[in-house]
């Protein structure tokens, strides 16, 4: 890529001299930003950020204290602006390493909505003076936990999790989900109507809607079902049984099985993609380290083929030496290059044969030294024993 297209991509609109200094302010920013890439894609950038996570998440679990937040409340605080200005640095160097492409990640949209809540509390402090309304603020810093969050923004692997679960809620769990809440609508009127409208009934649990909706939510996750139950047959609910064993058969048995399974369908079909993305990318990398190599080999073999044709070696086998401290331990063996003709292939042929030859000869002498050994054994037992 030019230095001319390089510039268009990074929006400025200098034109370039051939002297002058705007051509060396534009030489100066374009190996800043080339700087600034290198950083932002680094590993060890990542890790920073990473560590700086891990220890605002350790802050905002010990700030939950009483009374290491009173002790210590200044040096929380700066704690918070010191993570809230690593992360704007963060910011800034990924946006201007990547003006356009830092918007088409929803990651790095999630980074950024965090960021803006994060900078929206401190500016309701700073400009009400703490004076501000208390629910506001104080759902705000709750909101803060969001930056632990942002671990998924470096982990591969949580990626392919979240990005499962999220493709198996749209797609498909919402269905399920849409078709459980109607059946819960109607589980609960008929709920209301056998345990809730009447003198004597269970109004708690069954008097309205909402309650009867949350009641049959709790037979869903099988989650204190008994309790309920039991004020049932206390206030001797006839067919109540019946209603709680239909109920959570096709609530509890039925959907959220469906639920489970779909998720952890997709979940197994997203991690099998990311283990074959895996496996290309490796094939891939070694498949460019091999054409290095490859493409190494020629090119020191012309050269050193060009240098044999102008003299400068003595015999062949003093190129062949050279050629032998070039190579690497790690180096691929191109097979194509010792079978280059006919002849060649003879010889290896008949090489070859020449070895079965030999080895088969020295197998014959193998069994004739342990023949001769076994007689010799034989005959000393006997001589031993006056067996002869």
């Amino acid at each position: 890529m030019s230095e001319e297209s390089i510039v268009s991509d990074t929006g400025s609109d200098l034109i370039i001299d051939d002297e002058g200094p705007e051509r060396r302010w534009v030489r100066c920013d374009l190996a800043f930003h080339r700087f600034v890439v290198k950083i932002t894609e680094s590993t060890a950038f990542n890790a920073i950020i990473m560590f700086t996570i891990v220890l605002n998440a350790i802050a905002m679990a010990l700030e939950t204290d009483f009374t290491l937040k009173s002790r210590f409340r200044t040096a929380f605080a700066i704690l918070d602006e010191f993570f809230l200005g690593i992360y704007t640095l963060e910011f800034l160097m990924k946006i201007y390493a990547e003006p356009v492409r830092y918007f088409y990640s929803s990651y790095n949209l999630f980074d950024l909505l965090v960021l803006l809540m994060s900078y929206i509390q401190v500016l309701l402090v700073q400009f009400t003076g703490g004076q501000t309304n208390l629910n506001a603020l104080r759902t705000l810093r709750a909101l803060r936990t969001l930056r632990t969050l942002r671990t998924v923004s470096f982990v591969r692997g949580l990626q392919v999790l979240v990005t499962a679960l999220l493709d198996t809620i749209r797609n498909s769990v919402l269905n399920v989900v849409l078709l459980l809440l109607l059946m819960m609508f109607l589980f609960a009127i008929m709920g209301y109507y056998f345990f809730g409208c009447w003198e004597g009934s269970d109004k708690e649990h069954w008097g309205d809607l909402g309650s009867a909706m949350l009641t049959l939510f709790s037979y869903v996750t099988v989650e204190g079902w008994t309790d309920l139950q039991a004020e049932l047959d206390k206030r001797h609910m006839t067919g109540s049984r019946y209603y709680t064993i239909a109920f959570i058969f096709l609530g509890h048995f039925i959907f959220t099985n469906v639920f489970i399974g779909m998720i952890i369908m997709n979940i197994h079909e997203a991690t099998e993609a990311y283990r074959r993305e895996q496996e290309l990318e490796r094939e891939e990398a070694v498949q460019r380290k091999k054409e290095y190599m490859i493409q190494r080999q020629h090119n020191e073999v012309r050269q050193m083929l060009e240098k044999q044709n102008r003299g400068h070696y003595k015999n062949f086998h003093d190129m062949v030496k050279e050629f032998q401290s070039t190579l690497r331990h790690d180096d691929y063996v191109v097979s194509v290059d010792l079978a280059t003709n006919l002849t060649w292939l003879e010889t290896y042929i008949t090489s070859m044969e020449y070895q079965d030859n030999t080895t088969y000869r020295i197998q014959q002498l193998h069994f004739e030294m342990c023949h001769l050994l076994a007689s010799v054994l034989e005959k000393r037992l006997k001589e031993r024993y006056g067996m002869s």
